[in-house]
Order: structure tokens, then sequence, then C-alpha cells
């Protein structure tokens, strides 16, 4: 399909614009300013301001086969009504789709419930007070013959942006993570990757008159993500709630009462009926070993590929963080190859071949966690080949509540990981301590 697609410059939009031309379809941008914009996946762009509906005459032209209106809303009813007048109008008889971004904010707090679905009523806090009438505009054009859908994702993640972002801009500034409202606040999440993938489901496959939730995980404890986003901002301490009246000084009434707003919201509508199957990392793990922390990479090129790869070692020195939190001797065993894997430890005892190493680790791995642990962080690859790695990484130690333990010095571990099978596994370690 040709999509006009608005909204295509921004995080979600630009995530929406991959995902659509991966899946064969030609993305129309409508953009502001006709300034070109290299290395975007555009078929075409258009000019158009969604905070002006007449700029928007003839955008929708008869080649337009499918509308994704990403765009924010103005803050003005009567404008974004007249948006979705001129967007939807010139689809009317034609069955093609209409998709409309709204949010799920528009459900308010959900109270007890276990999952709210989409046929919930809504009930939305004053920051998005008239999407819901903005939602049934949209969905009054089946009647038009428009295939019209409304979308409501979650709280956005990943690629390094989204809500989670101020989070760990926030722990950075003041040293400290925060999250506002009370403690058992939890909020909907989703990919960005995931929710654009929904996005392209809706334009495929999606009913008119229908509305989806946009929800990987249904209810995350913000306290949770909160001290993830501390460790990707390198404080490690416990988080603190800031009551709302106190936000509300940094980010404005109206947001930080949303920040404090506790859901809990079924995406599973979408999966079952449109196959839509979000399966990017969690939130918190994203937080931790995911695109808001940084990695310095040598050795490879710029591109998926090399994006695929350094994940895949974030996810073997999470399995080790994981095995030794837990004292879980055969998974972190697992972590090491067969074949002659060597490994000298931080205290010094030079271990070689699989069996040295396992007979060590059944001594000395359980009750070692009694008292404390250790968080790791990748910090630097260098791709020696495209199946050989040098990781550079930092150990903190750390009380059994994530807070970082300051008179201990903390580790430098250098891993040799290679590639076995397709799966990366330590081949040689040696942990260094860092004495300041």
């Amino acid at each position: 399909m040709k999509v006009l697609l608005t909204g295509a410059t921004g995080y979600i939009g630009s995530a929406v614009t991959e995902h659509l031309a991966a899946a064969g379809h030609h993305v129309v941008a409508l953009t502001r300013s006709a300034d070109p914009q290299p290395g975007r996946a555009w078929h075409a762009q258009l000019v158009g301001d969604t905070a002006d509906p007449a700029s928007l005459a003839g955008a929708v032209t008869p080649e337009i086969e499918a509308v994704i209106h990403l765009a924010p809303p103005s803050g003005d009813a009567d404008v974004d009504t007249a948006v979705i007048e001129a967007l939807a109008t010139p689809l009317r008889g034609t069955g093609r789709p209409f998709v409309y971004t709204s949010g799920v904010w528009v459900l308010g707090a959900t109270g007890d419930a276990r999952e709210v679905g989409e046929q919930a009523p809504t009930n939305p806090i004053d920051i998005v007070g008239y999407r819901p009438r903005i939602e049934q505009r949209v969905l009054a054009e089946v009647a038009e013959g428009v295939r019209a859908v409304v979308v409501r994702p979650g709280i956005v993640y990943g690629r390094g942006g989204g809500i989670p972002a101020i989070l760990v801009d926030r722990a950075r500034s003041q040293g400290m993570p925060e999250y506002y409202g009370e403690q058992d606040v939890r909020w909907p999440t989703v990919h960005v990757d995931d929710l654009a993938e929904l996005f392209v489901a809706a334009i495929e496959r999606a009913e008119a008159g229908t509305v989806w939730h946009g929800v990987g995980d249904s209810a995350v404890p913000v306290r949770d993500l909160a001290r993830a986003a501390g460790r990707a901002a390198g404080v490690l301490a416990a988080p603190r709630a800031i009551p709302v009246d106190q936000a509300a000084h940094v980010f404005g009434p109206l947001f930080a009462d949303a920040l404090a707003l506790d859901q809990s919201v079924s995406g599973a509508a979408a999966r079952a009926t449109l196959g839509w199957r979000p399966d990017r990392p969690g939130p918190v793990a994203e937080l931790v070993s995911g695109s808001y922390r940084p990695v310095e990479v040598f050795g490879a090129p710029d591109g998926p590929q090399t994006d695929a790869e350094v994940a895949a070692i974030r996810r073997l020195v999470a399995e080790v963080e994981h095995a030794q939190q837990n004292e879980l001797v055969d998974r972190f065993l697992g972590v090491f190859r067969q074949e002659d894997p060597v490994w000298t430890t931080a205290h010094g005892e030079r271990l070689s071949g699989f069996e040295d190493i396992a007979t060590f680790t059944r001594k000395v791995l359980p009750g070692a966690a009694a008292e404390s642990t250790a968080v790791y962080d990748v910090e630097r690859v260098l791709f020696l080949r495209p199946d050989i790695a040098a990781v550079n990484l930092r150990q903190q130690p750390v009380r059994h509540d994530g807070t970082r333990i300051a008179d201990r010095p903390e580790g430098r571990p250098l891993y040799i990981l290679a590639k076995d099978h397709g799966t990366w596994r330590i081949a040689a370690a040696q942990n260094t301590v860092a004495i300041a």
C-alpha cells in the first residue's frame, strides 16, 4: 500500500516508517517542512501541518491507499476534529484504512481490575480529556465507507526514547532514581518496534470500527522502572517517590498526573485477532541492558546486524548477572563454551578447561550472594572477527536492594567471547579488581 503517515519524523513515526517499508509498503511522509531528510525510508514527502487543517487539503490523493495519523494532538478539540475531517473525507466510500493514534490514558485509573480491555469505558485524565471524542469521530467514518481503526498505545519505550528516557535523565541529573505518586503505580508498556508492527497489522488486517490496545506488558511497577532507569544512568540507589504536587513543579500538573496514573491494560485482543506478537525485551531489561545505556563498539560497521550482535552479547552478560545473583550454578556454567575455556578469577585463581571452571563454580557460587551481589554492565565491545569479540565490563558490588556498596572496589572484567553454534559464549575471562 501507499500509506500517508503523519508524525513521520517523530519517535514512533520513525519506527513505523521502517516497519511499513520492511513490509513492502510505500510511506508518504507528511512533514511541516519541505527540507529533505536523508536516510528516511520514505517513498515520497508532502508538506502539511496538522496544527493547520487547511494545509492538509490535497494530501490524501486517489493514490493513497491508507492513512496512519500519528501526529500528536494540538490541544484544541476543534482543530483535531478538522484534521480528521481533512484526512478521512477523501477515503469515504473506498473501504481504505484510516488508523488514528490515541493512548491508554483515555481509560483513566483502572482500579482493582487485573487488566482492562478495549471494551472498558473511557474515563480520561485531564491531559487527554477530549481524546475519546476524537476517537468516536474517527470511528464514525465507518458509516461513510472508511475502514476506521483506533490504536491506543501504552507507555512507549525502546530506542533510548519515550517517557522512560525522562526517568533516566532525571536519575542522572538528580543523582537518585525517582518515580511519581504512590509506590504501587503501574504502567502498561510497549516497545516502539512492537508498536510499529501493530500499526502495520492494523492497516493490513484490522476490521472497520475496531479499537486496539498496543500493550506488550500490562502493568509494570513504575518503581521497578525507576530503579532500572537509575541503572541506565549509572545511579545505583533505591528509587524515591515524588509526590504529584512536587512533580507538577517540574513537569506541569497535567503531565505529572499522567506519570502518577496507575493502570493495568490488556493487549491480548491484538495478539488473538491480528496475530500481533510483541516479543522485544521488556522495559526493565531494555533500561538495564538495552538502548538506554550506550555501548562503545569497535571493529564492526554501524547497522542492524552489529546492533543485533551487541544485543546478544548484552543478553549473555545479563545471564551472567542473573545466574550469579540467584546462585544458579548450571545457568552460570552455560555461559561458557565447552571447548577449552579459561578463567582467571578476581582472586587470581587460574582455571583451565570446562571441568576446572565447573568444579570451582560448584564450590563457590552456592552461598556467594547471601549478603551481597554485583551488577554487570557492558561498556565496550571490540569485534576481532564477526565471531570473536573482546568485551569490557563494569562490575559493581550491590546490596540485595540494588544499592551500591560504597566501600567495596569495582571490578573490570574482560571477556573474550566466541560464537558457539551461533550463540555467544565465554571463551576466556579475566576478572580484575579496580583499585581507585
